[in-house]
């Protein structure tokens, strides 16, 4: 069987940004695209990480899952539970 592929959403400024290069061949925006897209990939990262703190199997992958997401956060360890 196919696996369903997961769709994304990128902001329209981006988009129009990456159209441009690849179809226009503008090159003047690559560090806007480079750090939108990096943005993007750090925000997918942090969801999956979030996700695997509330389903993972065991006790303690789901402790450490959310304990890597607020290191992420960068949420003190004070002020953590």
């Amino acid at each position: 069987m196919y696996e369903k592929v997961k769709q994304i959403k990128i902001d329209e400024d981006l988009f129009r940004m990456i159209y441009q290069y690849f179809i226009y061949g503008r090159e003047d925006e690559t560090e806007l695209i480079k750090a939108g897209l990096k943005d993007k990939m750090d925000k997918m990262i942090l969801r999956n990480i979030y996700t695997e703190s509330k389903i993972a199997e065991s006790v303690e992958e789901r402790e450490n899952a959310r304990k890597d997401y607020l290191d992420r956060k960068e949420i003190p360890e004070d002020f953590r539970w």
